[in-house]
């Protein structure tokens, strides 16, 4: 049993997204037409983020051999809470940060 759509008005007149990839318009809604349904396409690039595009300048200088990438981040080990306490006690009681920092200024 063949069932044929029919293209509506609705459909024929409709602005969707797509995404490039790998040579390939890759629409982001269903479409609702017939397989092998010919279409016309108006590429309208949209502009990109603020993070894509610091993605895409930093692959550039890297592939440029501007930059290396970076080395990857050592796991960081959880500090209980006894041991928060205990360095927060010891900082206070070297006094305010402003303080030591103005006492080293002035031994200069």
């Amino acid at each position: 049993m063949v069932t044929l759509r029919t293209v509506t008005r609705e459909t024929a007149n409709k602005i969707i997204t797509a995404v490039y990839e790998q040579g390939v318009l890759r629409p982001l809604t269903p479409l609702v037409l017939p397989e092998h349904t010919r279409v016309q396409i108006q590429i309208v690039v949209q502009p990109s983020t603020a993070q894509e595009e610091r993605r895409r300048a930093r692959q550039a200088l890297l592939d440029a051999g501007v930059i290396r990438s970076r080395p990857p981040a050592e796991p960081v080990q959880a500090v209980s809470e006894a041991q928060l306490i205990k360095a927060a006690n010891v900082l206070a009681a070297a006094g305010p940060l402003s303080e030591i920092v103005i006492a080293e200024r002035k031994g200069r």
